[in-house]
């Protein structure tokens, strides 16, 4: 067989794997992979993909091999790099997944997938400051002059309800900021735009962008919020009864206030109320919220939840964090759905003011007391809930119903089903309901 005919047949074979791949027949796929490289053995698509899929099958010593195979005959190949980072930090091989990462950026320093990776890793070593030099270049990558077009979606499109919160924060920042005139020259322009707009999803026209202007959904205002001196979480005395009651008297949930010093609170909430990081208005309706990489990391933020796993070691100290978001109503009845998070441990808080609550008795999370069964697979927010949402019917006479309250913090298994507890909040910009959840650890390892 010549050269040409052994390239048409891998390609053919590449083709053939992907296609069982994405249809979930992972043997089938890896021995098509193989197969392939029976032919050319050299052939770097074929080794590496078949090394993305050796680590999906939970073989990552092996799929290392893979990549470092690779990496001998091209030592400047990065997705080798980045995949053997992948595995090495499944096997807890975090020192070098760092290195093989560093690698990468300094390859590509627009690698989006290895920053945020590293802002994670560097997190789980209590390197904040390291954390946060790695997940502003996410933000940068997604917004900013360097952007890649990874955060294009929420920057060409928009809805009502989008362009009406982010008028009701330029007038709240026009009533704090010295930059009055500006903040109330924006609030006009998008209450102008929201009136001819649709409550659902659409794309921005040239004519409404250019009247939104060019900084649509970027950091528009960011708050300044450093870490706090002396700890942002307060310690507590109440340790044990915590302790008991997650493990023993509630199976998994624990509940309890003054999570934050009112200093940590108080600057928490400036962050949220004045930064322009409100850019997700796409994951759930009725819901504007930021994430980590993408406007949420800040100092403070990356404190609280460091903080977290050395005041609660027993639960949250061996499960570095994976993921961190921050959801806001912006309709006072917003809720979100019964779902299960990919984690192992969840922790949820509140910092709207109470005083924003119209029924202190609601508000909060309903958890079911009941966990279900590991067998369980987490796949999709989206395609998990309606699983959820019936699993927690059928038991709704003995779920937990926590009440909102500010600076309340639930401690929970991720795996558990929960959803919001009929939130009735003030509509009003100062009393938006905030979540914010901090995800320990992965069900999906």
């Amino acid at each position: 067989m010549s050269i040409v005919d052994q390239a048409v047949k891998v390609r053919a074979l590449i083709e053939e794997a992907l296609a069982q791949h994405e249809a979930g027949r992972l043997d089938a796929a890896e021995a098509t992979y193989k197969k392939a490289l029976s032919v050319l053995p050299d052939n770097v698509a074929a080794k590496l993909n078949l090394g993305v899929l050796t680590a999906a099958l939970g073989k990552h010593e092996l799929a290392i091999e893979y990549f470092n195979s690779i990496i001998l005959t091209q030592p400047n190949y990065e997705m080798a790099y980045f995949n053997r980072a992948v595995s090495l930090i499944a096997l807890g091989k975090t020192v070098e997944a760092i290195a093989n990462l560093n690698y990468v950026c300094k390859l590509d320093p627009s690698h989006y997938k290895a920053h945020r990776a590293l802002g994670f890793l560097h997190l789980s070593h209590s390197r904040r400051g390291e954390a946060m030099d790695h997940w502003a270049q996410t933000y940068e990558l997604r917004r900013g002059d360097i952007r890649t077009g990874i955060g294009n979606h929420s920057l060409n499109k928009s809805s009502r309800g989008k362009l009406l919160h982010d008028a009701e924060q330029f007038r709240f920042l026009a009533s704090v900021s010295r930059e009055r005139q500006k903040f109330e020259l924006l609030a006009l322009g998008y209450e102008t735009a929201a009136k001819e707009a649709s409550n659902d999803i659409f794309s921005v026209s040239d004519a409404l962008a250019e009247s939104l202007g060019e900084d649509y959904n970027k950091a528009i205002n960011i708050r300044s919020a450093p870490e706090i001196p002396g700890g942002a979480v307060q310690a507590r005395p109440d340790y044990d009864q915590i302790m008991r009651s997650f493990h023993l008297d509630q199976k998994g949930i624990a509940w309890f206030d003054d999570l934050l010093t009112p200093k940590a609170l108080m600057a928490l909430q400036r962050y949220l109320l004045e930064s322009t990081i409100w850019h997700d208005f796409s994951h759930i309706g009725g819901f504007v919220a930021s994430y980590l990489e993408d406007g949420l990391a800040c100092p403070l933020v990356l404190q609280i939840a460091d903080e977290l796993r050395h005041v609660f070691p027993d639960i949250l100290g061996p499960h570095p964090l994976c993921q961190a978001w921050a959801f806001k109503g912006i309709d006072g009845n917003a809720a979100i759905e019964a779902h299960v998070d990919d984690a192992d441990v969840s922790v949820n808080f509140w910092i709207t003011p109470n005083e924003g609550n119209l029924d202190a008795a609601t508000g909060g999370l309903e958890i079911c007391r009941e966990p279900p069964p590991a067998s369980w697979a987490i796949n999709d927010y989206n395609l998990d809930k309606s699983r959820a949402h019936s699993y927690l019917e059928q038991r709704v006479d003995s779920n937990i119903i926590i009440p909102y309250c500010e600076n309340r913090a639930v401690i929970f298994d991720s795996h558990i089903p929960h959803r919001s507890h009929r939130p009735q909040f003030i509509n009003d910009y100062k009393y938006h309901r905030i979540n914010i959840t901090l995800l320990f650890g992965r069900h999906n390892k």
